[in-house]
C-alpha cells in the first residue's frame, strides 16, 4: 500500500488506485471560464459607460441650475441686476451696472464668467442661441422657459436633465415628452 500518492480527493489512499495522482483544469475548462469573464467584462463596461453619460448629464443640468439661482440670490441680495445669455454650447453670467444695461443684455454689462458645457443646450419650441434670462433687483425674471440638456435618444435614463425658468423660481426635472417634470 502506498500511503505517499495523493489521489483526487487530496487524501491518502482515498479514491481507486486507478485516478491518476492530483489532476488540474483542462484547457478547455479554462478557456470557457476565461470567455464567460470576457463577456461579462463587456456587459460591464457598457453598463459603466451608460452610467457616466447620466451622471455627466445629471452634473451638468445641476451646475446650470446653481448658477441659475446665483445670479437670481445675488440680484436681489446686491440690489444689481444678473443674467445668463444662453448658446447652444455654453452661456456666460453677466452682471449689469444699470437697467439701460440690462435692455440690451447680449451688449453690455460685465462678464462674470463664461461655461461651456458637453451636452448641447436646446430651448423648447424655439432656437436658445442668444437667449437671455435676466433677474432684476428683486430677484424676479421676466423671460419665461425651459432648457433641455441635450443627450442621445437611446440613454434617457438622468433623473434630471431640463431646467424650467419661471418669473419667481427655478426648477429642475426630468424631460417626459415636451414637457419638464419637477423633481
Amino acid at each position: 500500500m502506498d500511503s505517499h500518492v495523493l489521489y483526487r480527493s487530496g487524501l491518502p489512499g482515498a479514491g481507486s488506485p486507478g485516478i491518476n495522482a492530483i489532476s488540474g483544469f483542462s484547457l478547455i475548462e479554462l478557456i470557457i471560464v476565461i470567455a464567460i469573464m470576457g463577456i461579462v467584462m463587456a456587459i460591464a463596461t457598457l453598463n459603466f459607460q451608460s452610467w457616466q453619460v447620466k451622471n455627466r448629464v445629471e452634473g451638468q443640468t445641476r451646475e446650470i441650475f446653481a448658477d441659475l439661482n446665483e445670479a437670481r440670490t445675488n440680484s436681489f441680495t446686491q440690489k444689481k441686476q444678473y443674467g445668463i445669455v444662453f448658446q447652444p454650447n455654453g452661456y456666460v453670467i453677466t452682471s449689469y451696472s444699470s437697467a439701460s444695461a440690462a435692455a440690451a443684455p447680449l451688449t453690455a454689462g460685465n462678464t462674470l464668467t463664461a461655461k461651456n458645457v458637453k451636452y448641447g443646450l436646446t430651448k423648447a419650441g424655439a432656437s436658445i442661441v442668444d437667449t437671455p434670462v435676466v433677474f432684476e433687483t428683486t430677484g424676479i425674471t421676466f423671460n419665461w422657459f425651459t432648457i433641455f440638456v441635450n443627450q442621445s435618444s437611446a440613454d434617457q435614463s438622468a433623473a434630471v436633465n431640463c431646467i424650467v425658468i419661471s418669473t419667481a423660481r427655478v426648477n429642475m426635472g426630468k424631460i417626459n415628452g415636451t414637457a419638464c417634470e419637477f423633481r
